[in-house]
């Protein structure tokens, strides 16, 4: 919505909206095409509650402080892409927020794209990207480790807050796990809320799984989709016996940049090449 669409719903005259996005970055907009600032539903509920706040005395700047630490639950949107500007422009807010250690801004930033794109859309076209970036520059050495430490731990709790539930339904069940040694999860992770997103049950193991407790798991859940993903080579190409042997009972399916064709095709794996959003919308029974 527009600056005066928020200063009606609310009866904040919109000179007075400036000034809490200006003084106390209050309200997190993001710009259209044609360069206006769009408010969201929580831009609004963040108004509603300055203004409860003044409304009992407080002062403009303790009350700012106190809304923009409430965190407010929002209603998911429905856009299925996101324009690169605005891709862009939130992920170099959250650099800017990351860098600084900045939980809460970083936060807003996505806040306000899970208001106007799904969780999966928003996933695929800015926080893949974003971890994308965080590795090459880790690996140019513009990074400190502090700083990736941080990063990684933010948005593995973001991604663990989508997943929750992700088990229920009545769907075809996914059985997702990372390779032996293998501690990188964000990938799988996210191929995880993506299949959930199209009706899949994700049984999720994480990090360091022995092939042998994958298939003791398989037992028990009897997955239609078994995923293992790995970073490195060496990972998996000490398992190829293993993972043959799993292949032969179960769909079994290998990605990451640790996964080749050859090595696929040792396994009788299929290979997963796409980024994990992709990934998600290929698979079949």
């Amino acid at each position: 919505m527009r600056i005066g669409d928020l200063s009606e719903l609310t009866g904040t005259p919109a000179h007075q909206l400036r000034s809490w996005e200006r003084r106390y970055g209050l309200l997190q907009p993001r710009r259209s095409t044609g360069n206006y600032r769009l408010y969201s539903s929580l831009d609004e509920k963040r108004v509603r509650l300055m203004q409860r706040y003044l409304s009992e005395g407080m002062s403009a700047a303790h009350a700012a402080e106190l809304t923009i630490a409430t965190r407010f639950e929002a209603r998911a949107g429905h856009g299925r892409e996101v324009p690169s500007r605005d891709a862009s422009a939130a992920q170099d807010e959250m650099r800017a927020a990351l860098t600084r250690f900045d939980e809460t801004s970083a936060q807003h930033t996505l806040e306000r794209m899970f208001v106007t794109f799904t969780p999966t859309t928003v996933t695929r076209d800015v926080l893949l990207p974003y971890m994308h970036d965080l590795g090459e520059r880790w690996n140019a050495g513009r990074v400190s480790i502090g700083e990736e430490h941080f990063a990684t731990n933010f948005f593995q709790a973001r991604l663990y807050a989508l997943a929750r539930g992700w088990d229920r339904g009545l769907g075809p069940r996914a059985l997702l796990a990372c390779a032996p040694d293998e501690q990188h999860t964000l990938a799988l992770m996210v191929l995880g809320i993506a299949l959930r997103g199209i009706g899949w049950r994700i049984t999720y193991l994480g990090a360091d799984t022995p092939i042998d407790t994958l298939a003791e798991v398989a037992e028990l859940v009897r997955p239609e989709l078994t995923v293992v993903s790995a970073t490195m080579r060496q990972r998996l190409s000490r398992h190829v016996k293993e993972l043959s042997v799993f292949a032969d009972r179960w769909s079994l399916a290998l990605g990451g940049p640790g996964v080749s064709a050859r090595l696929a095709a040792q396994t009788g794996a299929r290979h997963l090449t796409e980024d994990p959003v992709t990934a998600a919308g290929t698979v079949s029974l």
